[in-house]
């Protein structure tokens, strides 16, 4: 398997740098507030990758899920929750508000047609599944002498490596 993230660490040094140049790894210079991109985990199994990400604070209507050209975008704002009882000089405010986008080349064996999302208490689940012809199946070996054999195999599908 190979999931590439397009952003590939939460190094401060990374973030500094994405922030200076401008990269579209996910974030967003609000007056010195920085939206990072959010928390993300992924799993594969026989049948499926599952996509993890925390995003709390949003809400379902915040979230944005893309895939083109076998590359997963998933962007999303969270707003500012600021009302006008909570005005006042601030001491401290590290919640961080804005939007974000994180992005991963998916490999070539998964079905994007059956990639389902829920989101439920703050984080997000993408389920990508794999193609039949990437799954794991036995093949018959016939002829010769003592029967047939079976053997093991599994495709090797790979994706597109990207940095």
């Amino acid at each position: 398997m190979a999931i590439t993230p397009y952003r590939t660490s939460n190094d401060p040094f990374d973030r500094l740098f994405d922030t200076l140049m401008g990269s579209g790894s996910g974030g967003y210079n609000r007056g010195g507030s920085l939206m990072r991109a959010p928390e993300t985990d992924v799993v594969e199994t026989e049948n499926e990758i599952r996509v993890m990400t925390e995003m709390p604070g949003l809400k379902k209507d915040d979230i944005e899920i893309d895939v083109e050209n076998n590359v997963l975008t998933i962007r999303g704002e969270k707003h500012e929750q600021r009302t006008e009882e909570q005005e006042g000089r601030y001491h401290l405010a590290e919640r961080r508000y804005g939007t974000f986008t994180r992005s991963f080349v998916l490999p070539r064996d998964v079905d994007p047609e059956g990639i389902e999302a829920h989101f439920e208490d703050g984080v997000l689940n993408v389920t990508i599944p794999k193609s039949e012809k990437a799954r794991r199946r036995r093949i018959e070996v016939g002829g010769g002498q003592g029967g047939s054999q079976e053997i093991q195999t599994q495709s090797q599908g790979g994706g597109a490596e990207g940095g």
